[in-house]
């Protein structure tokens, strides 16, 4: 008779590295299984708890493990009274993102450990569906509360970067480039726009010289999307940055550089306090 055996396969859209770092680090793991008192190691035994009550609803042993690439677990779940089995998982490189596939193996193949195997499939297939939703990469996005009028933000954020982001802005009438020391990047206005108390640009050229980072044109293509959104005491602004997120190497410098001059410089220009932008 021919084994019964589990095999599911996702298409995420992160790269392999992102979707790893979901596989083997304990805090992540946690996001969308079962939670490990420690992260996994070649060699190493795992114990799996509920992440409400702490109870150890699985447990096995790390038997191979080849960074972003593939791993192998001896696995077992309480119902299985100790039966072992062989759970693994591979990656693949996928166009801008990873295939990941899970093949469980060595399952009972009795008439009584088939409801075992269904609910392992069942168990699994929940599994992997949060997993598709924790590993999705989180773009930058960060809201500030000011008491300047929408009115005011929307012309301070256009019309007054030079105040609060770099003092080297080259205005033209589609958009604009803004320069940092050597590096540069250039923003064309999009036309479309959810409503009027939104902005759209995206990024047609970019420089950014950062230490660490080889590719200074991975802004390229991304775009910023301010939303203005009128309050009884003046506004609030929220900044999302896609694309800016783990498939980018400047993601923690950018990050950073969002904290200081969206976060805190234009929050003190539009709350009339002193404001921090890149000087030359």
């Amino acid at each position: 008779m021919t084994e019964i055996k589990i095999e599911k396969t996702i298409h995420l859209t992160a790269p392999k590295s992102h979707v790893w770092e979901f596989l083997t680090k304990a805090d992540l793991i946690a996001k969308w299984f079962n939670a490990p008192s420690k992260d996994l190691a070649p060699g190493e035994e795992f114990e799996l708890a509920e992440r409400d009550s702490g109870e150890v609803l699985c447990w096995g042993k790390v038997l191979e493990m080849s960074p972003t690439d593939f791993m192998a677990w001896d696995f077992t779940v309480g119902p299985a009274n100790g039966h072992m089995s062989r759970v693994e998982w591979h990656l693949a490189d996928a166009q801008s993102g990873t295939t990941l596939t899970l093949r469980h193996t060595g399952l009972p193949q009795t008439a009584d450990g088939f409801g075992l195997i269904l609910a392992l499939d069942k168990g699994w297939h929940g599994f992997l569906n949060t997993l598709y939703e924790a590993s999705v990469p989180k773009d930058y996005t960060a809201t500030i509360t000011t008491p300047a009028t929408a009115e005011a933000a929307q012309n301070a954020i256009l019309n007054e970067m030079h105040l609060w982001w770099s003092d080297r802005v080259e205005l033209e009438e589609n958009g604009f480039t803004i320069r940092f020391n050597k590096s540069h990047v250039r923003f064309e206005f999009e036309a479309s726009c959810a409503s009027e108390n939104q902005l759209v640009w995206r990024c047609t050229d970019a420089n950014m010289i950062i230490e660490n980072v080889d590719d200074t044109t991975e802004w390229h293509n991304s775009r910023l999307i301010w939303d203005i959104t009128p309050t009884p005491t003046g506004s609030e602004v929220s900044l999302t940055h896609e694309g800016l997120n783990e498939k980018m190497e400047c993601l923690d410098v950018c990050t950073r550089g969002w904290e200081l001059y969206f976060e805190n410089s234009l929050k003190s220009h539009l709350s009339g306090e002193t404001p921090t932008p890149q000087t030359h």
